[in-house]
């Protein structure tokens, strides 16, 4: 398991901080930096993971900043692309695996001391002024409250909780040592090519000459006997109380809604409302004060020419260097106070409509700014925010009823004892929350597809008896009771109960051997010096060109076949190569190589080092994405799924 080989390699570790450390800074930097307010906002709870809960206020900052990372990786590509990414399911997992890490790391003894934190914030250029030095306690206060937007004892704890996560995927990384053969492997892999052709020669058309006796077919089960040894699998009937449809049935008057609504006035408040446009031309932070006046005086070239009369949409497409809004004429819709960094919130809340402001300066360059409107602070009033208001006050009643119904169902049916699929059908379409499935079979230690998504329940019902009814358990989707409905017992099955699979098996592996034996004399005519499409067509078949080929790339319409790579890319130049066994599905194929490019020695032994560290971090994020799903095993997560599907991909 993976945890436990990480926790015995545990002591044996030293951390290497800071490389982990200035990548989770910069993240911080660049997500407050955008000038988004930080998580902890009010709102209904859209994610939980254990205790932690995230607001849908949080969620939805989160969800923006996601939209505008992926904005800047695709560039004009990501317009066409959002419509097909499910946005906040993926900001619903960023949180999830957030949650899980911190809790492993904190399980496994790893911590952030303040002396590891203060060194990252001194290091921080956001808190150093011209020369270089720590900008001084209360002005460090004033740059959290007015940048970040948040306290400094928040923004300390966010940056801690990002330090502990790097620490611990620093530590997997650590263990995810490749060795030299694998890194050799890979080397080779993403550098070697070769062109070649290949005749393939399927095996089917051999199967009507096979013929399997009853003694063949004995004897190859009994030397076979146990490739069909079957674990011992078992089939449990459950119902499930779902949260999500008891959330939509559950009572609740008005004047229960109109009460919370006024008991939580504040949640509901809209500030006021900026719209804008804008052009950026960035600027890096460490650029030459000749770059800064070429670019500030491209800006001003720029804005002279709105100022003249000039479209800002079509500048801002020709012109801007932000990708999430030139596209869209530099349209950064409607914003409130403390959503954008002060520089550009100043300038843009002290204009009036039709303004054209700038060029200003921020961290990300000059901004040449078009004021569009304004919306005043405003109550948003009951009637257009009663779908969220019902959503909150049903939201933990719905996880309590779900338990409680749970609860009934158990009684009940130990109680009533039912043993039939249509027994146990009938008691779950008494309630609409409730719906009654069966698994598909399982082994020990397994997760049970649409149950769970760890091996508890797998293992529970090993430890059951046929009939036994348990129950309630807390599944990801809500509460369900479940009795053990079938066991299949473990060991050989007699022939007659595999007897159609012993002998496709066998005739499909004697029909390979007459199609290696026709392929090897189809070897030795190429070899001879007879043309390669004369002969595949003579065969049957035709030939498949590969060009540029690598290891584990498709070869044409064949597919992958690892054991033709291997000897194509040990072979010569000019050899005929086979007949090659492709598997049972691809039969046998003979290849002519004609060209070779291969590693050079001496570049392998230099680049080593470096891809070995890139391999290691990969190798380091699966070993996480492993630790992540163990804790998640153990921790209770709901996720407000009507709340995600507002923002559900609109195409596929």
């Amino acid at each position: 398991m993976a945890l436990k080989w990480l926790r015995d390699n545990l002591r044996h570790l030293k951390f290497i901080l800071w490389g982990v450390v200035l990548v989770f800074v910069l993240l911080v930097f660049v997500d407050w930096g955008a000038g988004r307010a930080g998580g902890g906002g009010g709102g209904k709870a859209t994610v939980r993971v254990g205790n932690r809960s995230i607001s849908e206020t949080e969620f939805l900052d989160e969800m923006r900043r996601l939209d505008q990372r992926f904005s800047q990786i695709y560039g004009e590509q990501w317009n066409e692309l959002r419509g097909q990414v499910d946005l906040a399911r993926q900001t619903a997992n960023m949180f999830i695996d957030r949650e899980l890490q911190l809790t492993e790391a904190r399980r496994i003894g790893l911590g952030v001391s303040r002396e590891e934190l203060q060194e990252v914030i001194l290091e921080d250029p956001s808190f150093r002024d011209e020369s270089g030095e720590f900008v001084g306690t209360e002005t460090y206060k004033r740059i959290i409250r007015a940048y970040f937007q948040t306290t400094p004892e928040t923004f300390e704890e966010r940056l801690t909780e990002d330090l502990l996560i790097g620490k611990l995927n620093t530590l997997a990384e650590r263990n995810a040592w490749i060795s030299d053969d694998e890194v050799d492997r890979e080397f080779r892999r993403q550098r070697e090519l070769s062109d070649f052709d290949a005749i393939q020669l399927r095996y089917e058309p051999f199967l009507s000459e096979v013929e399997i006796s009853e003694d063949d077919a004995r004897a190859a089960f009994e030397a076979n006997a146990e490739d069909y040894h079957r674990d011992e699998e078992r089939l449990i009937r459950y119902l499930l109380v779902e949260t999500s449809r008891l959330r939509r049935t559950l009572p609740v008057d008005e004047a229960e809604l109109r009460a919370y609504y006024d008991q939580h006035v504040d949640e509901f408040l809209e500030g006021e409302q900026a719209s804008a446009r804008h052009i950026l031309f960035r600027l890096a932070p460490d650029a030459t004060e000749i770059t800064r006046g070429e670019t500030e005086l491209r800006a001003n070239g720029v804005a002279n020419i709105v100022r003249s009369g000039g479209d800002f949409a079509v500048l801002a497409a020709e012109h801007s260097e932000d990708p999430g809004s030139k596209d869209m004429g530099g349209d950064l819709g409607w914003f409130g106070r403390g959503q954008m960094v002060p520089e550009f919130e100043d300038v843009v809340f002290s204009a009036k409509p039709g303004d054209i402001v700038g060029p200003i300066k921020s961290q990300f360059g000059y901004h040449v700014i078009k004021v569009e409107g304004f919306r005043p602070e405003h109550q948003q009033p009951f009637e257009e925010v009663q779908e969220q208001v019902r959503f909150r006050v049903l939201e933990d009643r719905a996880v309590g009823e779900a338990e409680a119904r749970a609860g009934a169902f158990a009684r009940r049916l130990k109680a009533e004892g039912p043993d039939t699929q249509d027994q146990w059908q009938a008691i779950a379409d008494e309630d609409e929350a409730v719906v009654l499935n069966q698994s598909p079979p399982f082994s020990v230690g397994e997760a049970i597809a649409g149950a769970s998504d760890g091996p508890e329940l797998a293992d529970a019902a090993f430890a059951s008896s046929v009939g036994e009814i348990t129950g309630p358990v807390a599944v990801p989707r809500g509460w369900i009771v479940w009795q053990l409905a079938e066991v299949r017992v473990a060991g050989i099955p007699p022939l007659e109960d595999v007897r159609t699979e012993v002998e496709q098996k066998l005739r499909r592996e004697r029909a390979v051997e007459l199609a290696t034996d026709q392929g090897r004399q189809l070897a030795e005519r190429w070899r001879g010096g007879e043309d390669g499409s004369t002969l595949a067509a003579e065969y049957g078949s035709n030939v498949t060109e590969a060009r540029q080929h690598r290891r584990g790339q498709l070869v044409g319409t064949l597919g992958v076949m690892p054991g033709l790579d291997g000897a194509v890319f040990t072979a010569s130049e000019e050899e005929v190569l086979g007949p090659i066994v492709a598997g049972v599905a691809g039969g046998v194929v003979v290849a002519k190589v004609n060209t070779l490019d291969l590693v050079d020695p001496v570049e392998l032994s230099s680049s080593r080092d470096d891809l070995r560290a890139r391999l290691m971090t990969e190798r380091g994020a699966q070993l996480m994405r492993s630790i992540v799903n163990e804790r998640r095993r153990d921790t209770v997560v709901t996720i407000d799924d009507e709340f995600l599907q507002r923002f559900a991909p609109t195409s596929s």
